[in-house]
């Protein structure tokens, strides 16, 4: 199980298919993990054509859980990608972000430009949810600092209806609280990158599902302002299902991932 530190914490990152295939960097969104992109099929389905990099962001899944606020800062999480690249010895990537993970690939574009060949953003838009920068506790992460991962673990379930992956319920079981609370509340607190969006100049493609009320407008207008970038309405799917429907969403990507 590989891990590199990345400014003093532990990030742990895996590797899949063959040295010789084109680089792809999976980021999964807030309180997810690597697994989930195995949970769903997205790692069986690409495993063959690319060389997958998957990465849990600090907070999450088996990397470290910093103690401090200023830790869990968006720019970290984007140190924390090329940390895992240096590691990896891959100069640049294309990288494959949903929800929070999407956010780390636009903070990432602009920051780090040269590190991006190309870009897919689920579930996500670059207009940031502050307008101050400062951490924002939300009704989730208020949730995690009160009751917990069991209580935390028990209001998903509710909200999924009951279908909550079995895999992740027991993953999150064992996570930390306060870490995934800290994570939330920092990317709650992001300012965005709407005001660069049109310096992301590489190849981009934004999805999200039409259920999404939160980001489908705001990917689609990004869409439209960035000078590389093209937009997929996924009908019908909510937030949670734009990630879950993996096979929907391939078949719905498939002529970008090439």
């Amino acid at each position: 199980m590989p891990f590199v530190s990345s400014n003093n914490v532990s990030i742990h990152y895996e590797i899949e298919g063959d040295e010789s295939s084109p680089p792809l960097l999976l980021h999964h969104g807030w309180t997810s993990d690597i697994e989930s992109w195995r949970d769903f099929g997205y790692v069986s389905a690409l495993r063959d054509r690319y060389r997958l990099i998957l990465i849990d962001a600090r907070g999450h899944g088996s990397s470290e859980s910093p103690a401090l606020e200023e830790d869990f800062a968006p720019k970290r999480f984007v140190e924390d990608v090329e940390a895992v690249l240096d590691a990896a010895e891959v100069r640049s990537v294309t990288f494959w972000g949903y929800s929070m993970g999407a956010a780390v690939g636009f903070q990432l574009a602009v920051d780090a430009p040269n590190r991006v060949d190309r870009l897919i953003a689920g579930g996500m838009h670059p207009y940031g949810t502050s307008t101050t920068g400062r951490p924002r506790p939300t009704r989730m992460t208020t949730l995690l600092r009160q009751r917990g991962m069991k209580g935390f673990v028990e209001e998903r379930g509710r909200a999924l209806g009951g279908k909550l992956v079995s895999g992740l319920r027991n993953r999150l079981l064992s996570g930390d609280a306060e870490g995934l609370a800290a994570a939330g509340e920092a990317w709650a607190g992001w300012i965005g990158v709407g005001e660069q969006a049109d310096q992301i100049t590489r190849e981009t493609l934004l999805y999200a599902g039409t259920a999404d009320p939160d980001f489908h407008d705001g990917a689609k207008r990004a869409a439209a302002e960035m000078p590389n970038a093209r937009f997929v309405s996924l009908p019908g799917m909510s937030h949670d299902a734009a990630f879950a429907s993996s096979r929907t969403v391939l078949a719905s990507l498939a002529d970008y991932l090439h």
